[in-house]
């Protein structure tokens, strides 16, 4: 049998604290390798396998990460390759701008396949010049399109923005409120997220939650618009606590809260508990579930991961628990095998395939499909064997003009394709967030944007559950409400187009 790898399954990880609901884009990844490797119609007489390392959320991390991906066996020698049973086709790797670009920096100059799982600001998504960057969501734009149609479909024209404070913040406003300005409406405020508030000292921190828990109760925007990577979010919910304590249970905050596919809302543990996000709408990734994922979720134990560096920390943080440790005597609670995925809250893992897992599942069979596609090719194989060369010689370069041409229906029946700009135009899905009182949390599609242009847009209102601050009734966000019959608009010095004053109109005239 030949073999992509010689070793079907590596790990790499060295004692990291792990967010448990993302441990499902590592799994969607195992299961889709094993799916393929059991398909003897897929890649005869081919073993598909993989090595997975941890980004840490550092530069440093991952480009040592992705340098010891490429180039280690025992010892690091940059530029050689010492490892002849590490064959690399291909690599998935960051959810998000500042990781991805991190590893092309290297990759690219190989030309080694990167897919990235996440969605870039318009901006940073142009990498036409990496001719070996693949997107798996389409770029930013398409879901700043999809809020602005959200605005628009529930009149709401005063909206408050939060971003975090990094370039990729700096994109999405640069990029949305012209768009706001556009479609008549106008931004009640703008509050930029610190990533890491736990660098400040206690007197900053107190001083940054302060002015945001000010501006909050202060403005009259009933609907505020949050762009930000998980930590970004946990971040500003670590700061409104501190403004403010009992909000954590507050239910009559009367907010609504829109918040976008970079943050994966519910996998926050303290949300459980957190009343006044009840009620968000998301966008999200689109996902759908993959038959038998579910069952191979269910059937993961302890005893079937070995070789899993992961999977002991993860396991042990879902659980509460502690695998035995002849070093620790009598320890409180011993992890045991009748536990499985399937008992745990969805914020703590989610048992429905994820946005990201959907996308690495796709990616694998994406590579899998253009692998078949040189092994069936007459022309490709003549050319390969004139250089006597197998496929488990194939270069990663080599892989590129297959990749763009790879289109397929997956086991869910949807079409798999890359664009001319190496994009999958998948679209968004539209979530509402619902976070009852015992601590459960679920979300329900509401609607989708799709990715031409964001034109396609479609929401159910009517299952839309809101904050319990609004008793059901539709949400209002307006700077000032529409005149009446008889009435004119005029504008105020020095405030914003939104914001009027309602005047009688001059006698012998009158206002539709």
């Amino acid at each position: 049998m030949r073999k992509m790898q010689e070793e079907p399954g590596s790990w790499s990880t060295e004692g990291c604290r792990m967010v448990t609901k993302l441990y499902q884009h590592v799994l969607a990844m195992v299961f889709a390798v094993n799916e393929v490797n059991k398909n003897t119609k897929n890649l005869p007489n081919v073993t598909l396998g993989f090595h997975i390392y941890d980004s840490y959320y550092d530069a440093k991390m991952t480009t040592r990460a992705t340098l010891d991906l490429l180039f280690k066996l025992h010892k690091f020698v940059p530029n050689y390759k010492c490892d002849t049973k590490k064959n690399l086709i291909a690599i998935i790797g960051g959810l998000g701008s500042d990781i991805s670009f991190c590893m092309a920096d290297i990759l690219s100059l190989y030309k080694i396949p990167q897919f990235t799982c996440g969605s870039f600001p318009q901006e940073e998504s142009n990498t036409a010049q990496v001719s070996s960057f693949y997107h798996t969501v389409p770029n930013e734009i398409h879901q700043d399109l999809g809020i602005i149609q959200l605005l628009k479909h529930f009149g709401w024209t005063w909206v408050g923005l939060l971003a975090e404070d990094n370039d990729s913040g700096e994109c999405f406003l640069k990029t949305l409120e012209p768009l706001l300005s556009q479609n008549g409406i106008c931004s009640a405020f703008t509050v930029r997220i610190p990533q890491q508030s736990s660098r400040n000292n206690i007197d900053e921190l107190n001083s940054m939650a302060r002015n945001i828990y000010q501006t909050f109760l202060g403005t009259k925007s009933r609907v505020f618009v949050v762009y930000g990577e998980t930590m970004t979010i946990l971040c500003l919910t670590g700061l409104m606590f501190l403004a403010t304590p009992e909000l954590k249970q507050n239910t009559s905050f009367g907010k609504v809260w829109i918040m976008t596919a970079q943050t994966d809302f519910p996998v926050m543990t303290f949300f459980r508990n957190l009343q006044m996000f009840h009620g968000t709408i998301s966008f999200a990734i689109h996902s759908d579930d993959c038959p038998g994922f579910q069952i191979y979720l269910q059937n993961t134990k302890p005893y079937w991961t070995q070789g899993d560096g992961f999977f002991k920390d993860f396991w042990e943080q879902a659980f509460s628990c502690s695998f035995p440790n002849p070093s620790v005597p009598n320890e409180d609670k011993i992890c045991i095998g009748e536990k499985n995925l399937g008992t745990l809250p969805a914020s703590v893992f989610d048992m429905h395939m994820l946005g990201h897992s959907y996308n690495i599942y796709n990616v694998v069979y994406a590579v899998a499909h253009a692998l078949q596609t040189i092994d069936t090719s007459k022309s490709s194989h003549r050319a390969m064997k004139s250089k006597n060369a197998e496929l488990q010689d194939l270069r990663p370069w080599q892989l590129h003009p297959f990749l763009q041409g790879v289109s397929f229906n997956n086991s869910v029946g949807e079409r798999v394709s890359f664009d001319e700009n190496r994009e999958m135009g998948t679209g968004f899905d539209i979530m509402n967030v619902l976070i009852y009182p015992n601590s459960s949390s679920l979300k329900v599609k509401v609607g989708r944007v799709d990715s031409k242009e964001g034109k396609h847009f479609i929401i159910s209102e009517d299952i839309i559950v809101w904050q319990r601050g609004f008793n059901e009734v539709l949400p209002l966000s307006q700077c000032t409400d529409s005149c009446k019959p008889g009435y004119q608009k005029k504008m105020k010095e020095g405030e914003k187009f939104c914001c009027y004053d309602c005047a009688a109109c001059p006698e012998g005239k009158i206002s539709n």
